[in-house]
């Protein structure tokens, strides 16, 4: 059977020609052997094209207004190295996956990808075109892509992809609870204020009794809180909108940064994941091949925040300068000694990237414990603050109703 097919070869060239081979997978062994990577093959089956916008409807073009999600991405990768290494060429592969995509706006990007790869351009470069892929994505694609192991350049990047996805479950996991709980509690005070505090009050007037300090305090609370309930609803979507501009923008980030990691638990949490994920990142950039100031470079970039991503920069202008990087990582101020010797050991050995996926495991550990611990910690916080809600609640309503009984008797 022949097979036509189109590739790149050791040399980054576009090379073209048939193949004669009994079946595709034999076809795609014989080209591996001579060293082609194979971009399509006996190119005949339809992949779908690229949706032209002005082709649309007002329904396709609604659908495709969005983002594509973290998890999109890792499945993606993950698919695609399994198909790579199974023996499908990159076009046949990308065919398969944007078929069964349901993010249309992902889908439109595989199909561009794909259309790129056609017309004999990189992956790399293709992936380059559009945002949904990082710098880190693309640079592992291309260092695989360059060194013949697109395959296993893949997989890096879905192993990435998942553990940085692990990372951002456990912060989330750690915050859930105690949100959970000061929501739970708000709204119980939103309801006893507005529809049972009313009542109470009403009660309590036609009694003529003396009411204690504590409940004519609540009492006047309730009547700020309905009277003002506007403002106080403003106020705290005021509040949080420019606490969540504060933290994303360049101007107030880095001083935001900065007090992440001076407020107690949060300090710990923050570094640790931080130091996880960038060492995560630099550890698949290095086994990958990428050259090490390139992937300090990108390591700064996925730090997440700016007191770290200043000590990756530091470690980078460092090593330009010639320094090894255990030193280097040492003049940063920011890596623990730990950090420091575990570079300095694999850059000596020539094992860096096993130490620093070493560095990023041991990190990874300590924020499983600090999670356990902190939610552990939390539970009889939270217990003691609703209770202690809870109470206030009930001295300032039973006490006169308590004290009007006495009377009575």
């Amino acid at each position: 059977m022949n097979f036509r097919y189109r590739g790149r070869d050791t040399g980054g060239s576009i090379v073209e020609g048939q193949v004669e081979a009994e079946s595709q997978g034999m076809a795609m062994d014989a080209l591996r052997q001579r060293g082609i990577l194979v971009l399509s093959l006996n190119a005949g089956r339809g992949g779908g094209a690229v949706v032209s916008s002005s082709s649309m409807s007002l329904f396709d073009k609604l659908q495709r207004i969005g983002t594509v999600p973290s998890k999109t991405k890792m499945v993606f990768f993950r698919q695609f190295a399994t198909m790579v290494k199974a023996g499908l060429s990159l076009t046949a592969a990308l065919d398969i996956i944007s078929e069964q995509e349901k993010n249309l706006v992902f889908k439109d990007v595989l199909l561009d990808v794909k259309s790129n790869i056609d017309r004999g351009v990189p992956i790399s470069h293709a992936m380059k075109q559009h945002s949904v892929f990082n710098t880190m994505m693309i640079s592992l694609v291309q260092a695989g892509e360059e060194g013949g192991l697109l395959d296993d350049s893949l997989d890096r990047v879905a192993g990435l992809l998942e553990k940085q996805a692990a990372l951002a479950g456990k912060i989330k996991s750690a915050m859930f609870y105690p949100s959970f709980v000061i929501f739970f509690a708000i709204a119980v005070v939103v309801v006893f204020i507005a529809f049972i505090l009313p009542k109470f009050k009403k009660v309590f007037a036609g009694m003529n009794i003396e009411l204690p300090a504590l409940t004519e305090a609540l009492f006047a609370l309730g009547d700020y809180c309905q009277v003002h309930w506007k403002m106080i609803v403003g106020v705290i979507f005021a509040v949080v909108a420019v606490l969540v501009w504060a933290l994303k923008s360049p101007i107030t980030k880095p001083f935001m940064d900065r007090l992440k990691l001076k407020l107690p638990v949060i300090k710990t949490l923050v570094f640790k994941s931080s130091m996880a994920r960038a060492s995560q990142a630099l550890a698949s950039l290095v086994s990958a091949g990428v050259p090490i100031l390139r992937g300090l470079e990108m390591a700064e970039e996925v730090a997440g925040n700016d007191v770290i991503r200043s000590g990756f920069a530091d470690l980078q202008s460092s090593a330009k300068s010639g320094l090894n990087l255990g030193d280097a990582a040492k003049h940063a101020r920011v890596f623990p000694p730990l950090v420091c010797q575990m570079m300095r050991i694999g850059e000596e050995t020539g094992h860096l990237d096993e130490m620093l996926e070493r560095v990023a495991a041991w990190y990874d550990q300590e924020l499983d414990e600090q999670v356990k611990a902190m939610t552990s910690l939390m539970e009889p916080i939270m217990i003691v603050f609703v209770g202690g809600i809870v109470g206030v609640i009930a001295m300032a309503i039973f006490g006169p109703i308590t004290s009007a009984m006495s009377q009575m008797g």
